[in-house]
């Protein structure tokens, strides 16, 4: 009998653990926690080998190669009020012409990137701000083509990058939310062993600043 009493105190002391662990504001349930979002924006990239060269040979440098950026897939999964995983596929595009020459560059670059997400201040209710940041990795890809009368030449190649974020959403209501976003990456890729001349094995840093402004849906 004082068995059967001390299991059913038992009982109740467990399933009040389980309460008291439920209600906990770490543990708790994140209403809609999946959410994708939308994004444009204005990359600048850092000087590179490629870009000095590229100056020099009359093709454009440093302030020509900056434009804009698509995230075309941004996903964030929050497991808690503060923490979320984030992954993203960012495009950006770039084309430079010389009429002299009568020739077009083009690049074409795109990241993928997985950010763990930190909601520094504030909290998801209608009409209020939330201020969040974070750091990751990434794969940083790039396609540079050359195009002129004689024909065109494109070159393939990715590295691996890391990067930071900033970020400020303004929640609208429950589901909608407006994002301005502020990443800063280093991703150098290496390319020019197959060129002659003076882009030989030269480098691009496609990873720079890259200011981000969208729509966020919450489900």
């Amino acid at each position: 009998m004082v068995s059967d009493r001390r299991a059913q105190i038992g009982r109740r002391l467990g399933a009040l653990a389980l309460a008291l662990l439920a209600a906990s504001p770490v543990h708790a349930a994140v209403e809609r926690p999946h959410a994708l979002a939308f994004k444009l924006g204005y990359h600048v990239y850092p000087t590179s080998s490629y870009l000095q060269v590229s100056g020099e040979a009359g093709l454009g440098g440093v302030n020509e190669f900056r434009g804009q950026s698509l995230e075309v897939l941004d996903y964030t999964y929050q497991w808690t009020p503060r923490w979320g995983l984030n992954v993203s596929l960012l495009n950006g595009y770039y084309r430079k012409y010389t009429p002299l020459e009568n020739l077009q560059q083009s690049i074409l670059t795109w990241y993928t990137a997985v950010t763990p997400v930190y909601t520094i201040w504030g909290t998801k209710r209608p009409e209020s701000w939330l201020v969040y940041a974070g750091a990751g990795v990434g794969r940083y890809g790039l396609i540079l083509r050359f195009d002129d009368r004689t024909g065109s030449e494109e070159f393939h190649d990715y590295t691996l990058g890391y990067h930071t974020l900033i970020g400020v959403e303004y929640c609208l209501n429950e589901q909608v939310g407006f994002v301005i976003e502020e990443k800063y990456a280093r991703a150098r890729v290496k390319f020019g062993r197959e060129l002659e001349g003076a882009f030989r094995n030269t480098h691009i840093d496609l990873g720079g600043h890259n200011v981000l402004v969208g729509v966020r849906v919450h489900f």
